[in-house]
C-alpha cells in the first residue's frame, strides 16, 4: 500500500484555480540534507554548473550585470539523490493528479541565482517553449523545491495568480530566450492579474501549470538561492517534432517515497547524466537555447 497522502480535492481545486499549488515542509530537513551538503561542499557540481540566460538590456554575456541564471540539466535519471528526487513517489503521484493522468519526466533544472548580478527574469510562460518543442496541449507543469530559503529578498519566483486561464500567449520574436509577451499585451496582464511571490522555506515544494505567468527578481540576500525546478508532462502529450528524442515519454520509474529518508542512493549528483550546458549542439540544448526563435504557429 502506498504511504503517500494523496493531494486533497481542495487542493486539486485550488491548483486549477490558480495555477500553482504550494507544499510546505513537502520534502523534510533529512531529505533534502545530502543535495544542501553537497552544494555546500562544490557549488560548481564539479565544474558542470553553466550561467545560462542573459537579460533583456545590452548585458549579453555578462554574468555581472546582466540578467543571471546558473545551471545544471538532465532529463535522464540516474539512482543517485537527484535522479531519485526526479522519480519520487510523492512528486510523480502529485504531478499526475494535477496533470490529470500519467506523467513522465520532461527536463529538469537545478537553479542557482547568485547573491550578486543575478537581475530579474522578465515575465514569461514556460510552454511557450514546450509548445516549440511539439507539445500539443499545455498538460505540463514543474515541480519546484526549495533547497535554501525563496524570499523576496533572495529572488523567490513571482506568479500571476489566475494566468495560466490566458491559454498559450504568442512569443515575440528577440535577441532573449525569455522576451516573449508583448509590451502592450503584458501591460494589460499585469493590469488584471494579482502578483503573487512564491515564499518558500528549504524543502517547501510547489507546482505551477506551464502556461502560468511568472518571472523571479533579483537576488539581494547574502546567499546563494538553490532550486529544484523538475518539470513532467503527460503520456500521451508527447512532441510531434523530430529531434526530440530527449523528451520522448518514457514510463517513469518511480522510486519508493521512502527512498531519501532511507538513503536509498548511490550519491548525490554522480550517477544522472549531467547536460553539457557549454554544447550547444548537444542533445537537449534547446532546452536552454533557442536561438534562432521560431515562430509559434
Amino acid at each position: 500500500m502506498s504511504s503517500v497522502q494523496p493531494l486533497s480535492a481542495d487542493q486539486i481545486e485550488a491548483y486549477h484555480r490558480d495555477g500553482y499549488l504550494h507544499l510546505p515542509a513537502f520534502l523534510s530537513p533529512g531529505e533534502v540534507a545530502p543535495a544542501c551538503e553537497a552544494i555546500a561542499r562544490d557549488p560548481s557540481i564539479g565544474g558542470r554548473i553553466e550561467h545560462v540566460h542573459d537579460g533583456v538590456e545590452d548585458t549579453k554575456g555578462d554574468p555581472r550585470n546582466g540578467y543571471r541564471l546558473d545551471y545544471i540539466g538532465w532529463f535522464r535519471e540516474g539512482d543517485d539523490w537527484l535522479g531519485t528526487c526526479t522519480r519520487l513517489q510523492r512528486i510523480a503521484e502529485a504531478a499526475a493528479a494535477l496533470v490529470g493522468e500519467g506523467v513522465y519526466h520532461y527536463h529538469s533544472k537545478l537553479a542557482c541565482k547568485p547573491r550578486i548580478g543575478s537581475g530579474t527574469l522578465i515575465w514569461h510562460q514556460d510552454y511557450g517553449g514546450w509548445y516549440q518543442d511539439g507539445c500539443v496541449r499545455p498538460d505540463m507543469l514543474t515541480c519546484v523545491i526549495a533547497l535554501t530559503d525563496a524570499n523576496e529578498e533572495s529572488g523567490c519566483l513571482r506568479f500571476l495568480k489566475g494566468s495560466h486561464k490566458l491559454g498559450r500567449l504568442d512569443r515575440i520574436p528577440g535577441d532573449h530566450a525569455y522576451a516573449n509577451i508583448h509590451p502592450r499585451r503584458l501591460a494589460g496582464i499585469l493590469d488584471r492579474f494579482e502578483e503573487v511571490p512564491a515564499l518558500m522555506r528549504r524543502g517547501d515544494g510547489l507546482f505551477f501549470h506551464g502556461n502560468l505567468v511568472h518571472s523571479s527578481g533579483p537576488n539581494t540576500a547574502n546567499y546563494d538561492r538553490w532550486l529544484l525546478e523538475l518539470s513532467y508532462n503527460a503520456l500521451s502529450n508527447e512532441p510531434v517534432f523530430d529531434d526530440q528524442s530527449h523528451h520522448a515519454a518514457r514510463p517513469l520509474d518511480v522510486a519508493p517515497d521512502d527512498a531519501l529518508r532511507r538513503g536509498a542512493f548511490e550519491g548525490v549528483f554522480g550517477r544522472t547524466p549531467i547536460q553539457d550546458l557549454s554544447d550547444r549542439a548537444a542533445e537537449g540544448a534547446s532546452i536552454y537555447y533557442r536561438e534562432g526563435f521560431p515562430l509559434l504557429s
